[in-house]
């Protein structure tokens, strides 16, 4: 996973897309990211649609007990969110998720990093 300045150069990808020419930045500069989510449990578990990325780009939190930057935010529908959702010891929580009906926040003790 790659964060670009929203200020930069853009270019056409292989397939017609803009996208940033330079200025990569790194995921802990960053204050906030909004993530997409295919569900959500209880405790802010997360699933995502497999590929690995996030996890492995903000593993540094599950380490941290301060700078807890950036705060990982979670957009979905609330019928996304499931009553039991496992998760693996490399899986990144969620510090809260914003549906269509309400937001949700997990607080440090329940997912283990946020608070």
């Amino acid at each position: 996973m790659r964060f670009a300045s929203l200020a930069g150069a853009l270019r056409a990808n292989r397939i017609g897309i803009p996208e940033p020419e330079h200025a990569l930045v790194s995921g802990r500069t960053l204050d906030l990211v909004l993530v997409p989510i295919v569900a959500f449990g209880p405790r802010g578990e997360r699933l995502g649609t497999g590929g690995g990325y996030y996890d492995r780009t903000f593993a540094y939190l599950r380490r941290r007990t301060v700078w807890l930057k950036p705060r990982l935010v979670g957009f979905a529908y609330d019928w996304q969110r499931v009553d039991d959702l496992s998760s693996r010891t490399w899986d990144v929580p969620l510090a809260a998720v914003v549906t269509d009906r309400r937001v949700l926040r997990f607080p440090r003790h329940a997912t283990g990093i946020h608070t």
